[in-house]
């Protein structure tokens, strides 16, 4: 093959020609200094990584909140997650005694409030009794 000056373009000269005339556009790889392929890996392991993660956030049911009726009627637990309000179970029930509301602690002084009280790990609350006179 002759350049314009009719002088013999050796074959590796002219393919070297060719290539630097072809765009070199890699899409958003051109702005990384890696490889391609090394990118597609880096980019699948990302998201196998965020697809595990999901899955084990759909597994998990949560936190348990446990009532203690402390000798009246049984009250089933809650699974709640984490920042959730519980949902207001219904009142136990005790002969002799009235249900005054849910506590924190077995000797029912700090009171939990189902309204603003929110669930930040496994609970058990405890039903709080006053005896009828």
């Amino acid at each position: 093959m002759e350049d314009y000056n009719n002088n013999q373009i050796p074959e590796e000269e002219e393919v070297q020609k060719q290539e630097e005339q072809v765009p070199k556009f890699r899409g958003l790889y051109r702005y990384v200094n890696i490889s391609v392929k090394q990118l597609d890996m880096i980019i699948g392991l990302c998201i196998l990584v965020i697809l595990i993660v999901v899955a084990i956030e759909l597994m998990d049911p949560g936190f348990t909140v446990n009532f203690n009726s402390l000798g009246g009627t049984d009250v089933a637990p809650q699974e709640q997650m984490y920042g959730e309000l519980i949902d207001a179970p219904e009142p136990p029930t005790r002969e002799g005694y009235t249900f005054t509301g849910w506590y924190r602690d077995n000797a029912c002084y700090v009171p939990w409030d189902l309204e603003t009280d929110t669930v930040e790990t496994d609970t058990t609350l405890y039903a709080g009794w006053e005896k009828i006179e």
